[in-house]
């Protein structure tokens, strides 16, 4: 009966994440889950304390990078780059797509995969739209822009809240992910440029010179607001990069360094008169403190009562055949666990199943792999998926979810087939 509770509460939770009736917040519902959880005996205060001990350090984390990189965009820093991009390869649109989501992967990389969305979303709708492109060569920029905010999430740790996660419960540091994970992250790039410009080059290629000048697009520097502040960002990302790197032995965690830096740029924007208190507290993502303890939370319960005690066991056989089948057969199966429950709770089952069934080292980068590359297969693989498809449709384009389901499948395979032949070459 405990079983079959905890797995009501979860899927009906899920759900109404995803459809939100009514612009119900994801936060609430997944309190109101957890709280019915633990009203009905299924959890204890001493699973919230350990669940927040596993998820604190990446909960704050991606809301320091996230308030950063608002930040950095309210003074026009990653407008300015695309500008630069845009106005190069305006008429050449298979070199534009390649040029921004080369800008997206590297937002994603130094950032975050949510902050991509949010930042490169708009702005890709803004220039399509000028460009006068077709709904299919539209589908194919914001499609490599949103694939990519994924796929290029997986090369440094605090690119993605999964990475975050599951780096803390093993207890790795910044180095000892980046030295296996770099390789693969870099091969998720390559591959989600290259397989997202042969799908779609056909259709772009037809699409070129239908602007003769770059009139339309402003010139750069015209984004910055501040350029004592823009170059200031520079040396702050430069710093926080250090950080990162050195955060292990200095036993430094990762969210005092993403809150750091930005901390150091809201005291520089108030000092220079564009930073706003109520602002900066009404942008800065709370919300997702509740979120991952509560979700966590629901997702733990399934753990303690037996709903996924199969998950260790069906990484058995993939072990046992060496590393290669391991790789390439774990990624797999984490892929689909990602894509059909969402990346979030995909990580808290992956990790506590890998401490269980005590697998080869490789496990939680096959992992990573699979809650990042693999999640994009599905419309709620990730929230950042998610939250691509409510700006498509607030940019006038709707995608169903089968429509998103045929490009998911097609370009998303070969895509994480790469990065999991890399991650075998890197240890295997």
């Amino acid at each position: 009966m405990a079983m079959v509770l905890a797995i009501g509460v979860f899927t009906v939770s899920l759900a109404l994440i995803i459809w939100k009736p009514k612009g119900l917040h994801e936060a609430l519902t997944a309190l109101v889950g957890a709280a019915l959880l633990f009203a009905a005996g299924l959890l204890e205060p001493g699973d919230a304390a350990y669940i927040w001990h596993f998820v604190w350090d990446a909960t704050f984390s991606l809301i320091g990078i996230m308030l950063f990189t608002s930040i950095l965009d309210a003074n026009g820093f990653f407008r300015w780059a695309a500008l630069h991009i845009v106005r190069r390869f305006h008429d050449r649109q298979l070199r534009l797509l390649i040029g921004l989501c080369a800008l997206a992967a590297g937002i994603t990389v130094f950032f975050n995969n949510d902050g991509t969305i949010l930042i490169m979303i708009p702005i890709v709708l803004e220039v399509t739209a000028l460009l006068q492109l077709t709904r299919k060569a539209k589908i194919a920029f914001l499609l490599g822009v949103g694939l990519m905010a994924d796929t290029a999430s997986a090369p440094l740790m605090m690119s993605n809240l999964t990475n975050i996660l599951t780096a803390d419960f093993f207890d790795l540091t910044f180095e000892d992910y980046a030295r296996t994970m770099l390789l693969p992250g870099l091969a998720a790039i390559a591959a989600t440029i290259a397989v997202t410009a042969g799908y779609f080059g056909r259709n772009i290629r037809s699409e070129e010179n239908r602007l003769e000048a770059p009139h339309a697009f402003p010139e750069p520097a015209s984004a910055i607001s501040d350029r004592k502040l823009f170059r200031l960002s520079w040396l702050i990302v430069g710093f926080m990069m250090a950080g990162y790197l050195f955060s292990g032995r200095l036993g430094l965690s990762v969210a005092f360094i993403a809150l750091g830096g930005a901390a150091v740029q809201w005291a520089a924007s108030m000092a220079s008169g564009m930073g706003n208190i109520r602002a900066t507290i009404r942008r800065t993502p709370w919300s997702i403190v509740v979120f991952a303890l509560s979700m966590n939370l629901i997702v733990y319960s399934l753990y303690l009562h037996g709903a996924v005690a199969w998950f260790p066991r069906a990484l058995e056989p993939m072990t046992d055949s060496g590393s290669f089948a391991g790789i390439l057969g774990s990624g797999a199966l984490f892929s689909l666990l990602s894509a059909g429950v969402n990346n979030l709770p995909a990580v808290l089952v992956s990790s506590l199943a890998i401490q269980e069934s005590g697998g080869p080292h490789y496990l939680p980068y096959a992992s990573l792999l699979g809650t990042s590359v693999g999640a994009k297969l599905t419309p709620i693989g990730s929230l950042a998926t998610l939250l691509w498809l409510q700006l498509l449709r607030k940019g006038g384009i709707d995608m169903s979810w089968r429509e998103y389901a045929k490009y998911g499948l097609a370009l998303t395979l070969p895509i994480l087939f790469c990065a999991l032949l890399t991650l075998w070459l890197v240890v295997g």
